[in-house]
């Protein structure tokens, strides 16, 4: 029993060194991704060599959100007090896949934590919290979601869209926060971008 209570918290350390080992190497660490009947999740890691600003000023901005997130045909900031905001999104992810109309709450302390929940819409539910931790590295950032659709879906497509669809979206983000580390990292970020970065980025 003794010699177990003192494994653990070596093998949790090991564990978390290999996780840093790999943030710095660029990856994108994935904790956990499940789905079921009622929905998916997902929990996932990466280092942005950038400010905490830089990313903030990525993910709250409509106008990019049109790059990284997959299938975005409308967004709009309904409501922006500095700690609360209210956006409006519509997403379109393909013939196999219904278009999802909602309204998200996000809950904002500058540069250290976003929490993301569903107000209304095509959704029955819809969590996420953003974490910013600033490093000598630069900005390692922590994201969680939970989604469940109200519409009929393939669950296969729900599961598959977050295994895939969240690497390439934070991959994006990492690039558009000018956080690649390297131009060719950036290159290789930015093309993983489901949409269209905008001008003056470079070429994919």
């Amino acid at each position: 029993m003794f010699l177990l209570a003192g494994l653990i918290p070596a093998l949790a350390a090991v564990a978390a060194a290999g996780t840093d080992e790999r943030l710095v190497a660029g990856d994108i660490v994935a904790h956990e991704s499940r789905g079921d009947a009622a929905g998916a999740s997902a929990h996932m890691e990466l280092l942005v060599r950038a400010p905490p600003a830089a990313v903030w000023a990525v993910i709250i901005s409509c106008d990019l959100a049109y790059a990284y997130v997959d299938g975005l045909q409308d967004c709009e900031v309904l409501e922006d007090t500095g700690p609360r905001a209210l956006v409006r999104q519509v997403v379109d992810q393909g013939w196999l896949s219904p278009t999802y109309a909602y309204v998200f709450e996000s809950l904002r302390q500058p540069y250290a934590r976003i929490d993301v929940h569903l107000v209304e819409g095509d959704l029955r539910a819809l969590d996420a919290v953003w974490i910013f931790e600033e490093t000598a590295e630069g900005t390692r950032v922590d994201y969680e979601l939970s989604i469940q659709s109200s519409l009929p879906a393939p669950r296969f497509l729900v599961r598959r869209n977050l295994r895939r669809g969240v690497p390439d979206m934070l991959a994006c983000i990492r690039g558009l926060a000018d956080g690649s580390g390297s131009p060719a990292r950036q290159r290789e970020d930015l093309a993983r971008c489901p949409g269209e970065p905008p001008p003056g980025l470079p070429a994919q």
